[in-house]
């Protein structure tokens, strides 16, 4: 039951409210994550500190022969943030959410529209480049005639397939976009091409120009007038509530599949570290957000959190919340996911309430809502602690009693991830690869500080640099045939993937037909396809690693061995740091809408044209063929090709230190040129000194290193304790 309040009631209520049932009682800035405070803003923020100071000691101890290693880390420290990713249907509340997550009242504008839709970056806490605070970037001249010319993925399929009606239709809506953005922007359009506009601080009025369409106002500028022509847009703000720095991606919308928007939404989600999917309570999981899966299907589920928003629009949230829950873990189930991501329930509406008190917007339908849910969770859930669940679960979500917006959990969950999962042990492989610098930069300075060392007789220098340099082309090939083999195993699975589906769908097609003399009942299984897709494409993330890591590890001992043998000791004096090959970024081509997602209903409508009907295979086949090619094209140049060219920079950077390191070594055999060597060294007459400092050092990066790993050990706890539980 409604009742009527006057809006005198409603803010009074609402005060009320706010103290009581959408505050963030445990989950507050001062003992979220308290646990030992091994996981708290202090520990963190004290490690980083740490951790920078012993680097900018390190970077003046070593050798210099370290010492761009050194500055290496020190800039991986300095960029060390979090990525999180808002997805969801238009209309889902996200905006708001995101705008209450950030803690700015409607600094992100809530009425973007798809077609011109733009990702959003709020970067908290994260350095500011060239002091701007906002920085937009403009598609190239490349980019842009893609969409206008091409129509993007959906219009390349299409020509291939040869739907040339529809390919008309397309462009008809493309021209319409490009006349209207040419006559808003005149002859600044082409200036803009590839171009950014950057400021020192921003406002919403300016954020709606660049991401928002808008019609010409009374002599001002426009809300969009930049939105068509805007690719990217990148706010910097500082936030005392964040304990990582930490990028919000906003992502207005996946449902543009035939321009360039789409690939840039899901592009922004290939690196991410967590993904929030953001659901509307009253349609959680329709058929959009049942399409909004395939964006998650690759990611690690860890990195998955699901918002249910608008629970304050429910008729009796008390009775529908546990029955949305267990749809959406059954749709997860079928669509085999794990049923056990976390699913928090909440508004975007209260959760605005609970950071930025009451505001118009807020209606007395909501607080009414807010009212009821309230007073049945505290006659329901006397005695009960609702911490005794873990967040995200049912059981959490229907017994708690504060911070009934989801906000504050939601926080809290981003928190514990960024913390536990990501940054910690980020820091952990920095440390380890510091005290790896350090130990070595030790050794070397204790070698060289022995005034009658030589390399023994018996070692030829020269041919030990030439050594290392054709086995620098040895690796390089090795890693890329390996890489290769496994492409094109994985690209046959694919293909054979791909034939599966077309001679499973060429079946259904003619079983329809011949039924119904009608294509209308054909609905092809993509998502199966896709399914199968992503499994070969992790399999191949999964093996392929390690196989490479596998001949750098052999090229790493054959470096060691150089080393021992030019140094004269079986005991090894110089250690050299391991290699590890960097992860396959996540699909973005298997994560967005199909082109066959869209075409599939535009081949049911060519079919529905044509009396005769022995063509129809012909043109599946020709749909069918033109995905096919597009997908594993862009799986080889933006994911193979990438990862290859990452790897080539590994090796080489790791050969090229080495060299350098010979070449040191071989100037220390004579008095001269050891000289020179220990000025080129930046040694001189301190070597001791560094000793010392390098030793102190090592102790201390020791002892950081134990510290984390307390930290990210306790983590996992209390991870498997809520998990149990």
């Amino acid at each position: 039951m409604r009742s009527n309040i006057t809006s005198d009631d409603t803010e009074r209520r609402a005060e009320s409210l706010l103290k009581a049932c959408l505050s963030d009682e445990n989950l507050n800035a001062d003992t979220v994550l308290r646990q030992g405070d091994d996981l708290g803003k202090l520990h963190f923020n004290y490690n980083r500190e740490v951790l920078g100071h012993l680097l900018g000691r390190l970077r003046e101890a070593v050798a210099l022969l370290s010492h761009d290693r050194v500055l290496a880390l020190i800039e991986e420290l300095d960029n060390l943030s979090i990525d999180v990713s808002l997805i969801g249907q238009v209309k889902a509340g996200k905006t708001a959410l995101a705008n209450a997550l950030i803690g700015k009242p409607e600094m992100l504008p809530s009425d973007v529209n798809p077609w011109t839709s733009v990702v959003t970056s709020v970067h908290i806490n994260t350095p500011k480049p060239a002091g701007k605070a906002a920085v937009f970037n403009f598609f190239t001249t490349q980019e842009w005639l893609n969409m206008v010319e091409v129509g993007g993925t959906l219009g390349e399929t299409a020509s291939r397939s040869g739907f040339d009606d529809e390919m008309d239709e397309m462009h008809v809506q493309i021209r319409e976009m490009q006349q209207r953005t040419e006559l808003r922007l005149g002859h600044n359009f082409a200036l803009l091409m590839g171009g950014k506009h950057s400021f020192v601080g921003f406002s919403s009025e300016m954020l709606r120009k660049y991401v928002c369409l808008g019609d010409e106002g009374n002599g001002t500028l426009p809300d969009g007038r930049y939105a068509d022509v805007t690719k990217s847009a990148d706010i910097y703000i500082d936030s005392a509530s964040y304990r990582v720095p930490t990028i919000i991606h906003d992502t207005p919308g996946v449902n543009d599949p035939f321009l360039m928007r789409e690939t840039i939404t899901l592009d922004s989600l290939t690196e991410t570290d967590i993904c929030v999917l953001v659901l509307s309570a009253q349609q959680s999981f329709s058929t959009v957000d049942v399409a909004l899966l395939r964006t998650i299907r690759s990611m690690k589920k860890s990195s998955i959190v699901f918002f249910v928003n608008r629970i304050d629009e429910l008729d009796n949230p008390t009775e529908q919340i546990p029955e949305i829950d267990n749809f959406i873990r059954d749709v997860l189930r079928a669509e085999e996911l794990s049923p056990d991501i976390p699913i928090i329930f909440g508004s975007a509406a209260w959760a605005e309430m609970a950071v930025f008190g009451m505001s118009d917007s807020i209606g007395a339908a909501s607080i009414d809502c807010l009212a009821d849910l309230a007073t049945k969770r505290l006659a329901d859930q006397q005695g009960v602690d609702s911490a005794a669940n873990p967040i995200g679960t049912l059981s959490h979500t229907m017994s708690k009693t504060s911070d009934l917006s989801g906000l504050f959990e939601l926080r809290k969950l981003v928190e514990e991830k960024s913390i536990s999962d990501i940054a910690f042990p980020h820091m952990s492989g920095i440390t380890r690869r510091s005290l790896d610098i350090a130990r070595t930069s030790k050794v070397f300075l204790q070698q060289v500080d022995e005034t009658n060392w030589v390399t023994p007789p018996s070692f030829d220098m020269d041919a030990a640099i030439a050594r290392l340099e054709i086995m620098q082309d040895e690796v390089t090939r090795s890693v890329a045939a390996e890489t290769e083999a496994a492409s094109n195993a994985m690209i046959n699975k694919m293909s054979n993937a791909y034939q599966a589906f077309y001679d499973r769908e060429q079946a259904a097609l003619e079983l329809q037909l011949s039924n119904t003399k009608s294509a209308d009942g054909w609905t092809p299984q993509i998502e199966s396809l896709r399914r199968s897709l992503i499994a070969t494409y992790s399999d191949f993330g999964r093996e392929t690693p390690p196989r490479v890591d596998a001949i750098l590890a052999d090229a790493v001992q054959q470096v060691q061995s150089l080393y021992n043998s030019a140094l004269g000791n079986s005991v090894q004096l110089i250690t050299v740091e391991p290699l590890e090959t960097h992860s396959l970024k996540n699909p973005a081509c298997l994560m967005r809408t199909m082109p066959l997602d869209i075409t599939s209903n535009w081949l049911r409508g060519w079919l529905s044209k044509r009396a005769k009907r022995p063509s129809y295979i012909r043109k599946l086949r020709q749909l069918v063929a033109a995905e096919q090619r597009q997908t594993l094209e862009e799986i080889q140049t933006a994911n193979v090709a990438d990862f290859m060219s990452e790897n080539n920079m590994l090796i080489d950077g790791f050969f090229e230190e080495h060299i350098h390191g010979l070449r040191t070594i071989a100037m220390l055999n004579d008095q001269q040129k050891r000289d020179e060597a220990l000025q080129a060294l930046g040694m001189e007459e301190k070597i001791k000194l560094r000793i010392t400092k390098l030793t102190e050092i090592i102790a201390e990066l020791t002892t950081t290193l134990d510290r984390l790993g307390l930290a990210t050990a306790i983590a996992g706890e209390n991870a498997s304790r809520e998990k149990a539980s």
